[in-house]
Parts: C-alpha cells; sequence; structure tokens
C-alpha cells in the first residue's frame, strides 16, 4: 500500500460518490472520527451509516485537496509498521436532501478541513476529520443549536 496515493485515490472516491470504494481502504474494525460529532464510529458498517446521512443531504459532496503528507511512527511508538498521512482539502456541496431534520435549503458550501489517517501498512485503520460545522450551517442556512 502506497498511503499517500491510497488517500488520494479514497478521496477521489468520494468525491465519485462510491462509498463501498472509499470503505474498500478502511479495516473492518476502523475508528471514525468526525470531530464535530459526539459519538466516533467503531466500525466500517457504522462509518457507512455516518457517510449515507452527508451522501443523501449533498450528493453533489466532492472534496478538492490542497496538501497530502506522510510520516511515520515514532521510536516510541514501534517505529516500524504503518504510520499516519494528513490530507487537507475543501469539501464541498449542495445541501439537496435533509439533513440534520433540517428540510434541503438548495444552498451550497465550502468549508476548509483536515483528515488525519493512521494505517497498518495495508488499509486505514483510523481516521479523525477536523472542520469548522458552523461555517458549514451558516453557509447551507441552518441553526446550529
Amino acid at each position: 500500500m502506497d498511503p499517500l496515493q491510497a488517500v488520494r485515490d479514497e478521496i477521489a472516491d468520494l468525491s465519485r460518490g462510491d462509498l463501498e470504494a472509499v470503505l474498500s481502504y478502511y479495516t473492518d474494525d476502523v475508528y471514525f472520527e468526525d470531530t464535530s460529532v459526539p459519538t466516533p464510529c467503531r466500525t466500517k458498517a457504522e462509518m457507512r451509516d455516518f457517510m449515507k446521512v452527508f451522501y443523501d443531504a449533498f450528493p453533489d459532496l466532492r472534496i478538492e485537496i490542497r496538501n497530502v503528507f506522510q510520516s511515520s511512527p515514532s521510536p516510541s511508538e514501534g517505529g516500524q509498521g504503518g504510520g499516519y498521512v494528513t490530507a487537507e482539502y475543501d469539501l464541498l456541496g449542495t445541501m439537496r436532501g435533509e439533513f440534520l431534520s433540517h428540510p434541503p435549503t438548495g444552498k451550497a458550501f465550502r468549508i476548509k478541513a483536515v483528515s488525519i489517517y493512521e494505517h497498518d501498512g495495508t488499509l486505514f485503520t483510523k481516521e479523525t476529520v477536523y472542520y469548522d460545522s458552523a461555517s458549514l450551517f451558516a453557509q447551507i442556512g441552518i441553526d446550529s443549536n
């Protein structure tokens, strides 16, 4: 596995809306955390359900990569095997479906985001996503409270 290319390919699959292809990059027991949501996903099935909410609300969801870089675990972390990939990107879409019990607004958004992927040398075992959800809510015209 080339982790940098895997992230680029996974993001391309996200932009195509191919959820099954996206999930193929992850272990079955993946730990997926969207930091704007209180409960992380702890399996691929939970991740599928979580991501489907976004695809249903934003069918044109897409990602434009800004930067992708890789790092290895430090010696204190074992220094071998997997490592980390960080992707900085813009997340774009238009609210054409229900989102968090809000009807579609038809409004578009563009927000900056960062994902940190952890891999075992073969698949991603963890992903943590950071973005400003208040900016997302403001752009699509829904109350964040």
